[in-house]
């Protein structure tokens, strides 16, 4: 199984993610690391509240959440896969570490929809929040791709935009769906057809969506991987998504979480290479 990327992360997908909060990683993870994760997703089918959390979708599709926390094939992914190398590189972190994992299996000819939404619920501020949705199977437009809106997260960010307690409570998304073809609409919609071992890496504040399963015989599978990156500060607030072990209320605000076994580093780039982060302090100082 391999410790690093399959192949090198290159500077059009450290540009692609920046400009569009959203980049397409072709074959990172190899077929072994595949199909351990393949069998260890028909064990949680089997069985989902042995593995973990259920998440606000479980039901028509099979919603599961924090399964890195037990001994076993997801736990092994995270600590142990190039996951976190292939996310700080592209992101720009020299540290990574993982907050929470979470498998989607949408069934043949479920209805589940998720509608547009951001992951604006993590009990996080800053810009390296990121989400590595890896492919545990093929995933095309008729079982349910996803689809994002490209550009979105930066509007957030300039605009200081947030859903729910982390946010003022005022801010909404537009009907996307209106949006779509309208020449005057200032963003693309982008999606991907996807094949075991590709990935999508996104943006905390990046808009997704993905339809029903419409197939007959495949289901649609993937392993997201919500992570932090040396950016990301702590936001303790009712409401948002606890860290499991941890109370959320005592961090201190804009603090950047240490490292713990509830938040463990899993990547840290070589002292080899020069550092790709300079920490907020410093840089409004």
């Amino acid at each position: 199984m391999n410790k690093r990327p399959l192949h090198p992360i290159t500077q059009d997908h450290i540009d692609d993610y920046a400009r569009d909060g959203v980049v397409c990683l072709r074959q990172m993870f190899d077929a072994e690391w595949i199909a351990r994760l393949q069998e260890a997703a028909k064990a949680v089918q089997a069985d989902p509240a042995a593995y973990g959390s259920a998440g606000p979708s479980h039901g028509a599709m099979i919603s599961i959440s924090h399964l890195f926390r037990s001994p076993g094939a997801f736990r092994d992914f995270a600590l142990h896969s190039p996951a976190g190398e292939i996310v700080g590189r592209v992101i720009g972190a020299d540290r990574v570490q993982m907050f929470h994992d979470h498998l989607f299996l949408k069934p043949p000819l479920s209805p589940s929809v998720m509608q547009w939404h951001a992951d604006h619920l993590w009990p996080f501020t800053g810009t390296m929040i990121p989400n590595l949705w890896v492919a545990l199977s093929p995933v095309t437009q008729e079982n349910g791709r996803i689809e994002f809106v490209a550009g979105y997260h930066k509007f957030c960010a300039e605009t200081g935009s947030r859903f729910g307690p982390a946010g003022d409570g005022t801010f909404s998304f537009p009907d996307f769906e209106s949006e779509r073809g309208k020449p005057d609409f200032p963003f693309t919609f982008k999606t991907w057809n996807l094949e075991p071992g590709d990935a999508v890496l996104f943006h905390v504040d990046i808009p997704h969506y993905s339809k029903g399963n419409d197939s007959q015989d495949l289901a649609r599978t993937g392993l997201a991987m919500r992570m932090i990156g040396d950016d990301a500060y702590w936001c303790p607030r009712e409401g948002l998504m606890p860290v499991q072990g941890l109370d959320l209320l005592s961090q201190t605000e804009g603090e950047h979480p240490a490292p713990c076994p509830e938040l463990p580093v899993i990547w840290t780039r070589p002292e080899t290479e020069p550092r790709a982060f300079t920490r907020r302090e410093a840089q409004t100082a």
